[in-house]
C-alpha cells in the first residue's frame, strides 16, 4: 500500500515540473509540490521501521555498518574430550531486548543452523554428520577379507538451550545398515563449575574417545579406544576446578562392553568414571598453552555384560573368546593421558590399563588387558593444529587460489593380552593373538572448516592367534569423504 502511495506522489510530482516548465508555478501548486516530498520522505521513514520489525536489512542511502562478531570464550577444560557446547559460537542477546520481545536470529554457518530468542535464552541449532567410507585390504592375510564401501556414520543434530541453564543434544546413526541413538542427553548449567548431565553420552575415560568422531587425526582410533566405553545412559558432574586450567568429570552409568554401547542394563551394578584433565598454561603462554595431561579411571561390576569385541583399525575383529565364556565380577580401568599442540604440529599419547572379570563353568578370574597409542600430526599449510578440527587458511576455492589445509600424520601403539586369560582356558592362542601392533600413516585435506577427504594406510602384526603361526598381518588401505556440518 505504502509503494502505491509512492508512485502517485512521484506521477504528481512528474505532472507538476511539467507544467511548470511551460507556466511559473501557483503559490497552491508549490504547497502540493512540497506536501509530496514530505509524503515521499515519511514513506521511506516508515519502511524502513517496517523492515527492522520484520528482521529485514533497512533500506539505506549509505553502505551499512555491519555488526560486530562476538568470539566465543574458551571452552571449560572440563569440556576437553566432551561434545562441544550445544551454544559455541552464537552471542546471546545479539538483538537487543529493547527492540521486539518476539524477534529471533536465525543464521546459518559452519556449525549449522541456527535459531536463537532475541535475549539468548533459547537455542535450537540443527546439523548433520555425514561420513563415506572406502577399505581396500591387501598383502596375503587379505583373501578372507572383504573390501568396502559404506556409510560409517550418517547422523543428523539437534542441540541447543532452553531456559538458558538446560543444554540438550539429540543425534541417531543410521550409518552401516542400523539405526542406534548415539547421543541423547541434558545437562544443567545452573551452579558454575557443576554441569549436571543425564542421558545417554561418552564417559570420561579415553582422550581419543572422547574426541568427536569428526575431529579425530585418523580414519580409525587407535588400539587403547578398545578397552574404553562408547556411550553409557548414566549421570555425571562436570567442572573447571581452575578456569580453563583443571577441569573434572564424575560419573555413574549403566556398565557397557568395552569399546560398546547400551540402550539397557544388565543388572543392578553400575559403572563409576573419574576424569582430570589440566591445561596449566592456558590461555596466555604461547609455547605450552597447547599442552595438556590428565588421568581417568573406570570401575564397576560387569556380570551379564556381553563379551567385548576388539577390533583392527580395519575394523576387523582379531580376538575371540572361547565357547561359553561370559564376563563377570569386576571390571577397573586406569587411563593416564597427555597432548600437545604447537603452532601446525601436534602430539596425542595415551595408555590404558584394564583389569576385567571373566568366567567359563567354574573357573572366574580377573585379567588384564593393556593398551598404549603415540600419533603425531602437521599440517603443512600452517593453521594451527587443536584437540579440535583446523580452519583452513583459505578454503578451497581454486578460481581465486585457495586449495584447504593439507595434514600428515602418522601413529603407532599395541594392545597385549594376560597370560592368565589363556590359562583359564577362556581364548585359544590358536584362534585370539596375545599380542596386536599397529602402524598407521594418513593425510588429511580439509578443503574447508565442515568438508575434509582423509586417506590412511594401516599395517597391523599379531603374535600368536594361528594353529601354527602367527595371524597374518593386515594391511589396509582406508578412505573417508566427511562433512561435518555441526
Amino acid at each position: 500500500m505504502m509503494t502505491k502511495y509512492l508512485w502517485l506522489g512521484m506521477a504528481s510530482f512528474v505532472a507538476l515540473q511539467s507544467a511548470h516548465a511551460q507556466a511559473p508555478l501557483t503559490p497552491d501548486q508549490q504547497r502540493i509540490i512540497d506536501l509530496e516530498k514530505k509524503v515521499e520522505e515519511l514513506t521511506r521513514r516508515l519502511e524502513a521501521d517496517e523492515a527492522r520489525s520484520a528482521g529485514a536489512p533497512a533500506p539505506q542511502a549509505a553502505a551499512a555498518v555491519a555488526a560486530p562478531i562476538v568470539a566465543p570464550a574458551p571452552a571449560p577444560v572440563s569440556q576437553t574430550g566432551s561434545q562441544r557446547p550445544t551454544n559455541a559460537g552464537v552471542a546471546a542477546g545479539t538483538i537487543p531486548r529493547g527492540e521486539s520481545n518476539n524477534v529471533g536470529l536465525v543464521t546459518v554457518g559452519p556449525n549449522g543452523f541456527t535459531i536463537q530468542s532475541a535475549d539468548g535464552d533459547f537455542l535450537l541449532k540443527t546439523g548433520a554428520d555425514f561420513q563415506s567410507d572406502v577399505r581396500t585390504f591387501t598383502g596375503k592375510g587379505s583373501g578372507n577379507l572383504t573390501d568396502q564401501i559404506l556409510l560409517r556414520r550418517v547422523r543428523p543434530t539437534i542441540s541447543g538451550t532452553v531456559y538458558k541453564y538446560i543444554d540438550y543434544y539429540f543425534r541417531p546413526d543410521f550409518g552401516q545398515g542400523s539405526v542406534v541413538i548415539y547421543d541423547a542427553y541434558l545437562q544443567a548449567n545452573y551452579i558454575p563449575h557443576f554441569a549436571i548431565r543425564a542421558g545417554k553420552f561418552k564417559p570420561g575415560v579415553g582422550l581419543e574417545r572422547l574426541q568427536s568422531d569428526d575431529d579425530t587425526t585418523f580414519v580409525e582410533r587407535g588400539l587403547p579406544t578398545l578397552l574404553v566405553p562408547s556411550r553409557a545412559i548414566g549421570f555425571q558432574l562436570s567442572g573447571d576446578i581452575i578456569d580453563h586450567r583443571v577441569g573434572y568429570q564424575l560419573g555413574v552409568f549403566n556398565p557397557v562392553p568395552d569399546n560398546s554401547l547400551a540402550d539397557t542394563a544388565p543388572s543392578n551394578a553400575r559403572d563409576y568414571t573419574a576424569r582430570i584433565f589440566a591445561t596449566p598454561f592456558q590461555p596466555e603462554h604461547d609455547v605450552l598453552s597447547g599442552l595438556g595431561f590428565g588421568l581417568a579411571a573406570q570401575g564397576g561390576n560387569v556380570d551379564g555384560v556381553a563379551l567385548p569385541a576388539y577390533k583392527t583399525v580395519g575394523q576387523n575383529t582379531f580376538f575371540n573368546f572361547a565357547s561359553g565364556v561370559v564376563s563377570a565380577g569386576h571390571r577397573t580401568s586406569v587411563a593416564p593421558q597427555a597432548f600437545y599442540y604447537i603452532g601446525p604440529a601436534g602430539i596425542l599419547a595415551e595408555d590404558t590399563v584394564t583389569e576385567e572379570g571373566f568366567q567359563k563353568g567354574t573357573v572366574r578370574r580377573d585379567v588384564a588387558f593393556r593398551s598404549w597409542q603415540v600419533q603425531a600430526s602437521y599440517i603443512l599449510t600452517g593453521e594451527k593444529k587443536s584437540y579440535g578440527s583446523p580452519n583452513p587458511k583459505r578454503v578451497f576455492d581454486p578460481r581465486n587460489g585457495g586449495w584447504g589445509a593439507f595434514e600428515l600424520a602418522a601413529r603407532t601403539g599395541d594392545f597385549r593380552v594376560d597370560q592368565g586369560l589363556f590359562a583359564a582356558g577362556f581364548a585359544t592362542t590358536t584362534s585370539s593373538p596375545r599380542f596386536a601392533r599397529e602402524y598407521v600413516f594418513g593425510g588429511n585435506w580439509y578443503l574447508n572448516r565442515i568438508f575434509r577427504i582423509s586417506v590412511d594406510y594401516g599395517h597391523t602384526n599379531f603374535l600368536g592367534g594361528a594353529v601354527s603361526a602367527n595371524k597374518a598381518s593386515e594391511r589396509v588401505i582406508l578412505a573417508r569423504f566427511q562433512l561435518n556440518f555441526i
